[in-house]
């Protein structure tokens, strides 16, 4: 029989959750029965089927501001997952899949607590999150956020994690025993995520060109990469440069005023969020340069940013901080610079590689291989994903279902 899977996330719909959409296909591909809860987004329906996945969509309560805005949005997120689990066929024999944030996506489902094989997979470090966007730590929500996933883990028979960096906040933090903890990367979709002739049209004739694609957030550092932008014109006046950023988030109005304040308007394209990953390729493909402009912080320098990934995949040379998991997936692939030397050393840094054809070179050579040589493709991530998931069945064995 088919292996039935129920995956619910809240804070992005599918299909724009990558990670949540390549794991559900995945296991779709491998002969598992998978249904997704998500949230319905504008201009989708609320039922169909998506890469082999039957998505059930809930209507998306209105975003929340501050603590109590968002526990309202949350609270009311958990009664439509809640709702939309009664209108599926029930079975005991289930591997439940909750992904965060928040970590209380389990609640609907504690009824099944007993039976259900529950897999946590851990997207963020939700109390780091909080710190990086401006929390104090200690704080009330602070200690609650820790305590929220230490409940997740508690309830996890096995914890899904995107690095070593959060698997070592599952075993110390969560007190996980190694087994149950396994790392599945995020990984470019190499149907998309793959080279293409930069666009003359988007360059525009400029001398450099580039390029952040992401979430704009307080902790996003697009405000680095805009103060980085005005040192390096001021470094090198008489090069004409171009700064697309493809990306939304509520640092966004924030990071339109300094682009003005800083006299960089004029050559910075604010292209919102792009959802056509095609159009998103040919931008990032446009850049002479592309940006990761994070600054180090608990959360920042844990994470695995997806867009160093498909920066990567595209063969582009990266400008970014020196962090820690920023070193994991990009070796000799980039141009890192130390936190401590901040936005002044972020746009020296770009200046000096918008001058150095040959170190350019050098890194899209090194980011053509990246990749493949360091484990971290499509293919890489989908057998550590199908290896968890054995893991998984197993754990159903016990619990004495007929696997």
């Amino acid at each position: 029989m088919a292996v039935p899977v129920l995956m619910v996330v809240q804070n992005q719909g599918v299909p724009p959750d990558v990670r949540i959409c390549e794991f559900g296909r995945t296991l779709a591909g491998a002969g598992y029965q998978v249904d997704v809860i998500a949230p319905r987004r504008s201009g989708q329906l609320a039922e169909e089927t998506v890469a082999g996945m039957r998505v059930h969509r809930f209507a998306e309560p209105p975003e929340g501001r501050g603590a109590l805005g968002y526990a309202r949005e949350i609270g009311a997120s958990l009664w439509h997952v809640w709702g939309t689990r009664r209108r599926l066929p029930r079975s005991p024999q289930v591997i439940v899949h909750f992904a965060n944030p928040p970590d209380v996506l389990w609640l609907p489902f504690v009824r099944e607590l007993g039976t259900a094989v529950m897999v946590y997979d851990q997207h963020d470090l939700a109390p780091e999150l909080y710190l990086a966007k401006g929390g104090r730590p200690g704080s009330v929500l602070h200690r609650a956020l820790l305590g929220l996933e230490r409940l997740a883990y508690a309830v996890a028979d096995l914890v899904i994690v995107p690095n070593g960096s959060y698997r070592r906040v599952a075993l110390e933090r969560g007190r996980m025993t190694a087994e149950r903890v396994h790392i599945v990367r995020n990984a470019p979709d190499e149907s998309v995520w793959t080279p293409v002739a930069p666009d003359p049209a988007l360059r525009q004739g400029v001398d450099t060109v580039l390029c952040y694609m992401g979430s704009v957030g307080a902790q996003d550092g697009v405000d680095q990469l805009l103060r980085a932008l005005a040192r390096a014109r001021a470094r090198t006046p008489y090069r004409r440069y171009r700064c697309i950023i493809a990306g939304d988030g509520d640092a966004l109005p924030d990071a339109r005023l300094l682009a003005a304040e800083l006299g960089v308007a004029d050559c910075v394209d604010f292209r919102g969020w792009i959802a056509d990953q095609d159009q998103l390729r040919r931008l990032v493909a446009a850049a002479h340069i592309a940006v990761e402009p994070c600054p180090s912080n608990a959360f920042n320098d844990a994470s695995t940013m997806v867009k160093l990934m498909n920066y990567l995949a595209l063969g582009r040379p990266i400008v970014a901080f020196d962090l820690p998991e920023h070193r994991v997936t990009t070796g000799e692939a980039a141009l890192l610079v130390e936190p401590d030397l901040g936005t002044d050393g972020l746009g020296d840094a770009i200046a000096a590689l918008a001058e150095d054809d040959v170190g350019r070179t050098r890194l899209e050579a090194a980011a053509q291989v990246r990749l493949a040589r360091a484990g971290l493709t499509v293919g890489d991530a989908r057998r550590s994903l199908l290896q968890a998931y054995a893991h998984a069945r197993a754990i159903g064995v016990k619990k004495g279902y007929l696997w």
